[in-house]
């Protein structure tokens, strides 16, 4: 996530400063991982907790300015985290353990799921354990029951089968950091390749979850991009899904990919991505053969309406030509055809805000091939009586 806001305690140690800004930057894998789990029927995970800091309003100088407390089932609006707090606090007395809370995301101070005892995420407490002794981290290790793996690393997502583990520096300082994150920003959960085509299965028979919002007013395209699960956006964007349109936050499916820091899924949104070929096809037959036919009769039309009387003219025969309408609707039948020979105008007109129930870019075409009518018929007319 991006250009948050770090709430920090007197006197707490650079370390831990910039633990904090590598758990808010790396938040986004935590919430696709939690994104997944919430889809499995057996689950994956021991656990899954947000560290948030609670900002204390106290005159007595003994007590901190903010108390971090863990906290857990989890839901995320990409705004504010909200959960159920884990621990009773020691100082912010108007809470208690399992009590209901909502914070926004610049609260957030670490997090970390846990996955057959080993540890993902974790960076204050990696902080924390690099400056113990062996003896003493040894110790906190089997307080806790889980592999911390070791000090002064951590992983954000599970290595895939038979690969080596991803580490990542605590502060995210390295070079080695930053192509591994623009690695990992640009990868796919394994559980969104696994689905690919129960996905695509599942919007087919039941379309109505593309465009029917949730309780919380978003569409389930919203949630997948601040997910990160590029497959099912491209598989939500095939069957219609209209990334135009704004969450209750008032939040686009591109605003969200850019603040949460998905790239792959912005190029996609942005129509960058090559490999994208537009909505899925009604019936499965090709559009192109028909858009090819549709041009071949456009301009057989418009030789009938334009060479045609010109050919006429020259030879000093009498002639007339048809009304304005038809120059227009050929003009119309030439631009359906070239828009049905490729998706670039379907990647143009996502660009574009709606109108109602239409796109501006639609609007624009057709008004712009109606006057293009007009003009052609008139022009031709004033050319014709100039030569008779």
């Amino acid at each position: 996530m991006t250009g948050q806001i770090i709430y920090s305690v007197k006197g707490e140690s650079d370390e831990l400063k910039a633990a904090v800004a590598s758990a808010q930057a790396t938040f986004k894998f935590f919430w696709r991982e939690l994104s997944w789990e919430a889809r499995r029927i057996v689950k994956s995970l021991d656990m899954a907790a947000v560290k948030m800091s609670f900002v204390l309003d106290a005159d007595d100088p003994d007590i901190p300015a903010v108390e971090n407390m863990w906290v857990t089932d989890i839901e995320f609006d990409g705004e504010s985290i909200s959960g159920v707090l884990m621990n009773e606090p020691r100082w912010f007395t108007s809470l208690k353990a399992s009590d209901p809370v909502t914070l926004p995301l610049a609260a957030l101070n670490d997090w970390m799921y846990v996955r057959g005892g080993h540890v993902y995420g974790g960076f204050t407490v990696d902080a924390l354990r690099s400056g113990m002794s062996t003896e003493e981290r040894d110790a906190h290790d089997r307080a806790w029951g889980l592999d911390f793996g070791k000090a002064g690393s951590v992983e954000v997502v599970p290595a895939e089968e038979g690969q080596t583990p991803r580490l990542l520096s605590r502060n995210l300082d390295r070079a080695q950091d930053r192509q591994t994150l623009a690695a990992l920003e640009r990868s796919e959960h394994p559980m969104a390749l696994n689905m690919r085509d129960k996905v695509e299965e599942g919007l087919r028979q039941h379309p109505e979850v593309i465009r029917e919002p949730d309780a919380g007013g978003w569409l389930l395209l919203h949630r997948e991009v601040l997910a990160g699960n590029h497959t099912v956006v491209r598989a939500l964007l095939r069957h219609g899904a209209d990334p135009l349109t704004s969450n209750c936050n008032g939040q686009t499916s591109l605003a969200l990919a850019r603040a949460a820091g998905w790239p792959r899924i912005v190029d996609l949104l942005e129509g960058k991505d090559t490999d994208y070929q537009g909505p899925v096809e009604s019936g499965g037959f090709p559009v192109w053969p028909i858009g090819l036919a549709l041009i071949a009769a456009a301009l057989a039309w418009l030789y009938y309406l334009v060479i045609e009387p010109v050919r006429a003219a020259a030879a000093g025969l009498s002639n007339h030509i048809p009304g304005p309408i038809n120059y227009a609707a050929a003009l119309l039948i030439l631009g359906f055809g070239l828009a049905g020979m490729g998706p670039w105008y379907y990647r143009l007109r996502l660009r574009t805000p709606k109108a109602g129930s239409s796109r501006v870019l639609d609007l624009v075409a057709m008004i712009g091939v109606m006057g293009l009518g007009l003009v052609l018929h008139d022009y031709l007319g004033s050319y014709l009586i100039s030569h008779r």
